[in-house]
């Protein structure tokens, strides 16, 4: 089996680079021989985590010749005015000559059965890789994903494209993964191919018990530096944060990741941690985590993370996509920023409060992995045996 991604997994330092590690750790566990091809998108960058890892498992594809070089430089110009003035791009944006005829050679040697590519924009790939069962795991819906940016005054960030490039990069595939189920029904009304929702397959963390955190007041939030995020931490500073520390004066914001770099204002109460090896100490010693997200699309993994950790999460409503059956039991959702900041006061003064919506939050955890890694399963079974 092949896993076919443009980010490296080691380190996994975003929520997409974490789900394909992720992804190629569980379908090991199933049995399968797992190999990973990463197409390298910087000239330069240091493999020595992912080579750890996947050791001869591991395959890299990365073009310096001049015509591959004038490409990439090309395709990026496209990009960058795509985001600049809020506009679709072609679906095949990404896709490189080059990497097709790489993919079709490492194909030809007969090792691979399954192929997994991410994302709708490399699909063309799929054109190469002839005599295997190719499955799309798209990440996130991209038709007309501009709007939603500009709907709420952001850059657009990413990508881009219109309705018929995202149904024609399905129909290549012989099947869909979608992240979540309104991404699923997206993808059904596009394409015919059958559609799997199979979500965030990080594992249950294995101190997910429920125990109370220590008593200091701490909220904590876990997050790259990309625009949705520093729109919800603003907005969160702004109109949550200021109550909550009348309500609580010595509670304390930790923010780890790259979050951290992007607000840089001084706020009292306010901790930067920037990377952190250990996060799973650093949700232990938190009494909530906090996703204030206000807009996005695709699953939001640091509530699922949050909820694998068995940490009580106060989200909003943007914050629950993919998980709404767990909304009011497994995790606290808040409709405006009074409600966010009345339950984040409500579970630093009540242990108990934490402590159940701890052990809720550890058991949806360990039920929505189960789950996943089960769909995950039966989609790469061949269809003859299902």
């Amino acid at each position: 089996m092949l896993l076919v991604a443009p980010m490296p997994t080691h380190p996994s330092d975003t929520g997409a680079s974490a789900r394909v590690r992720h992804m190629g750790e569980q379908l090991a566990r199933l049995g399968h021989e797992v190999h990973f091809l990463h197409l390298q998108q910087t000239l330069r960058a240091d493999r020595l985590a992912m080579e750890r890892y996947w050791q001869d498992r591991l395959h890299v594809f990365r073009s310096l010749s001049a015509w591959s070089v004038v490409g990439r430089a090309r395709r990026k110009a496209i990009r960058l005015i795509g985001k600049t003035f809020h506009l679709n791009l072609p679906v095949d944006s990404y896709f490189d000559p080059a990497a097709a005829a790489w993919v079709r050679a490492l194909l030809d040697e007969g090792r691979f059965d399954v192929t997994i590519l991410s994302y709708v924009f490399y699909s063309r790939l799929f054109e190469s890789m002839a005599g295997v069962r190719r499955l799309l795991d798209t990440h996130d819906v991209f038709a007309d994903r501009y709007r939603l940016y500009r709907a709420h005054g952001q850059a657009n960030e990413f990508f881009s494209t219109g309705r018929e490039g995202e149904a024609r990069a399905l129909d290549r595939a012989d099947a869909v993964l979608a992240i979540q189920e309104w991404d699923a029904r997206h993808f059904r009304s596009l394409t015919a191919r059958p559609v799997a929702v199979v979500g965030h397959l990080a594992p249950p963390a294995t101190a997910a018990s429920g125990a109370v955190a220590p008593a200091a007041p701490r909220m904590l939030f876990v997050g790259g530096p990309m625009g949705i995020n520093v729109h919800g931490m603003t907005w969160f500073l702004d109109q949550v944060f200021p109550a909550v520390r009348r309500a609580v004066p010595d509670a304390e914001l930790w923010l780890a990741g790259g979050i951290g770099s992007r607000i840089d204002r001084p706020v009292p109460g306010v901790r930067r941690l920037g990377f952190v090896d250990d996060l799973g100490e650093l949700y232990r010693e938190a009494v909530v985590v906090i996703n204030p997200q206000q807009f996005g699309t695709g699953l939001s993994i640091k509530s699922v993370d949050a909820l694998l950790h068995g940490r009580p999460l106060v989200t909003t409503t943007s914050g629950a996509r993919g998980l709404e059956d767990g909304a009011g039991q497994a995790f606290r959702q808040a409709a405006s920023a009074a409600e966010f900041g009345d339950h984040l006061v409500e579970l630093l003064h009540d242990p108990g409060a934490a402590a159940a919506l701890s052990r809720r939050a550890a058991e949806f955890g360990r039920a929505y992995h189960r789950r996943n890694v089960e769909a995950l399963a039966d989609v790469v079974r061949p269809p003859a045996t299902r």
